[in-house]
């Protein structure tokens, strides 16, 4: 027996690595130190453009920066880290008024955002979130003629299955031949929101109810249901996450992302069903870079 391949067998997995982005020396430190003893590697830039280049010399699992920042500012940056890599989860750090912004970079392709002053538990929550999205990939199959899919799913309230869905839908997807570059940006998180919110909102985590998901796929539009058997509420009485004391706030964070993320959504009035839409974008290319 050798062993040497024993030896290489039991090593722990490498640490998932990190880019933190900031142009405020305290904010970089907190950042970095709070994510190593997270279990992982930290590496720290002062701005976009020493951020693009450490991004283009190492390979990073996650991006995490600031929006605001001198030179390069974080969309920027975003699109250009984007354009190296289309599938690195990439998410920023905004202050209260940059929500035009934040939803700009979310239409380009963040997968998350982060509120000053940061919340050390939301911080953990979306990391942990958008690295476990990021590997739940499908395998790349043929594309085929103009197809159309509809997949109906029925799960019980638990919180094990939302990943096994979103492995599905982005599955089905690509078997229809939906772009694998634009189900790798933050369609996943859309997908998980609108799952948390069915499980926990309306069906209260209940492993006897239900959660009932439909999915209309063809490679223009992605249109998913999401259906609990809870009660439902009235989704013009949840206070505005953008606005005053709820100011991007966990309630209705959600909501939020879902609508900033998606071309269209929408609740039926018992309000327990929400249907989302997004189209493919015509183009999905990186352009070479120029000689």
């Amino acid at each position: 027996m050798d062993a040497s391949n024993d030896q290489a067998t039991n090593l722990p997995p490498p640490r998932r690595r990190v880019l933190v982005v900031d142009d405020e020396p305290l904010v970089r430190d907190v950042l970095t130190l709070y994510l190593a003893r997270q279990g992982l590697e930290a590496i720290s830039a002062g701005d976009g453009q020493q951020a693009l280049k450490l991004f283009s010399e190492h390979p990073f699992d996650l991006v995490i920066s600031d929006l605001r920042m001198p030179g390069m500012d974080g969309l920027q940056l975003l699109h250009a880290i984007k354009g190296l890599n289309p599938r690195v989860p990439f998410i920023f750090i905004s202050g209260y008024g940059d929500i035009p912004t934040v939803v700009e970079s979310l239409k380009a392709g963040a997968e998350n955002f982060l509120t000053k002053p940061l919340e050390m538990d939301v911080l953990a929550k979306v990391v942990s979130q958008s690295l476990s999205l990021a590997a739940t990939q499908a395998l790349p199959l043929p594309q085929l003629a103009r197809m159309r899919q509809i997949t109906h799913l029925e799960v019980p309230s638990r919180a094990e299955y939302i990943r096994e869905l979103v492995s599905q839908i982005t599955h089905s997807a690509i078997c229809v031949g939906y772009a694998q570059c634009d189900l790798d940006n933050n369609l996943k998180l859309a997908l998980v929101e609108a799952l948390t919110n069915a499980m926990e909102h309306g069906n209260r985590w209940d492993p006897e109810r239900l959660i009932l998901m439909e999915a209309d796929l063809t490679s223009d539009c992605l249109k998913v249901s999401t259906e609990d058997q809870g009660p439902g509420f009235d989704v013009s009485a949840l206070p505005d996450p953008t606005s005053g004391d709820h100011l991007l706030s966990e309630r209705g964070r959600g909501i939020f992302l879902m609508r900033a993320i998606m071309d269209e959504v929408c609740f039926n009035p018992r309000g327990n069903r929400v249907t989302m839409v997004k189209y493919r974008k015509p183009v999905c290319l990186v352009s070479p870079p120029s000689a």
